[in-house]
Parts: C-alpha cells; sequence; structure tokens
C-alpha cells in the first residue's frame, strides 16, 4: 500500500507541475497524508522497538504540523486563483516593451491587466501613425499580439489602435 499510495504521489507531483491544477495539489495532500501516516507507524513501532516509546506521538504532531501547512497553502493558492487582480509591475513593464519593440508602435497607453485563474487578460491602446491604412495598422496589432501570446501564452489579448499625437496626454 506504501509503494502504490508513493506511486501515486510522485504522479500527481509531475502533474500538479504540468497543470498546476490546486484540486490535484488537495488530492496528493490527502493521499501524501496517508502515505505519511502508514510510513509513520512503521517508524513509530521500530522506534519503540529500540527503546524509543515517545516517538509516536512526536511523529504523528510532525506529520499533523505539516499537514496542515501544506493544507493552509493551498488554501491560499485557491483563494488567489478565485480573486482577479493585476499583473505584478515586472510583468505590466515586459508588456510594454514587447509592444514597443516594433518600430511602428509610436506609444503604448491605458495598459490595463488583471491574472483570473491561469488566464492573463491584457487591455491596451497602441498608437500608430494616423494616416497609416487600416490593414496594415490591423496587421501591426496582430503581430504585438502574437509576440505578447509568444512570452504570456495563456494570455487573452485586446489591442485598441490610436493614431499617434505627438506631445498628447492619454488617458487611462
Amino acid at each position: 500500500s506504501i509503494v502504490l499510495t508513493f506511486v501515486l504521489v510522485m504522479y500527481q507531483r509531475y502533474v500538479i507541475a504540468q497543470t498546476h491544477s490546486p484540486a490535484i495539489k488537495a488530492d496528493s495532500l490527502h493521499y501524501l497524508s496517508d502515505l505519511l501516516t502508514n510510513a509513520g507507524i512503521i517508524v513509530a513501532l521500530l522506534l519503540s522497538w529500540v527503546g524509543w516509546p515517545q516517538a509516536d506521538p512526536v511523529l504523528a504532531i510532525a506529520i499533523s504540523l505539516y499537514i496542515f501547512y501544506t493544507a493552509v497553502q493551498i488554501w491560499n493558492e485557491s483563494i488567489q486563483l478565485l480573486l482577479d487582480r493585476e499583473l505584478p509591475e515586472e510583468e505590466l513593464h515586459r508588456i510594454e516593451a514587447i509592444a514597443l519593440q516594433r518600430e511602428e508602435v509610436l506609444g503604448v497607453h491605458g495598459l490595463r491587466t488583471r491574472q483570473s485563474g491561469h488566464v492573463k487578460i491584457v487591455q491596451m491602446h497602441v498608437e500608430l501613425d494616423g494616416n497609416m491604412p487600416l490593414a496594415r495598422a490591423h496587421r501591426i496589432c496582430d503581430q504585438v499580439e502574437s509576440d505578447i501570446l509568444r512570452e504570456f501564452p495563456n494570455a487573452d489579448v485586446l489591442i485598441h489602435q490610436d493614431p499617434h499625437t505627438p506631445g498628447a496626454t492619454h488617458r487611462n
């Protein structure tokens, strides 16, 4: 039972690394607590046999503290997934820098982001030459979107095109 549970927990760790699923993480904690409890019983029996009978309650307390600590981490991560929040400052700067790498993009404003679950939502205005044909402006924005998606594959990107006005102050 211990060996099979260990194999299951290791497989779940692999799946968690691929999906970052809090549900699988919680399920893995359940099986890990079974594994630790069963292994702890065996270790406590062996230590009791060699003359240390206090091992059973010490191991039980250590295992319960580990389970509690891990459960709190999973709870916190689950709450964060349910709440929308703005992307970190360094990601905001990275998104703006990606857009400005295109020489046709003369400015960026109105950048709004949020994280909803595993999806990053990016909305922004890019400033382009006001005399540029709409088809060309659309292609440029498609390229900017592709550039952002290369860096942030799970993003939902919405780009609004604005004519560039030198010296203008834009409102978000």
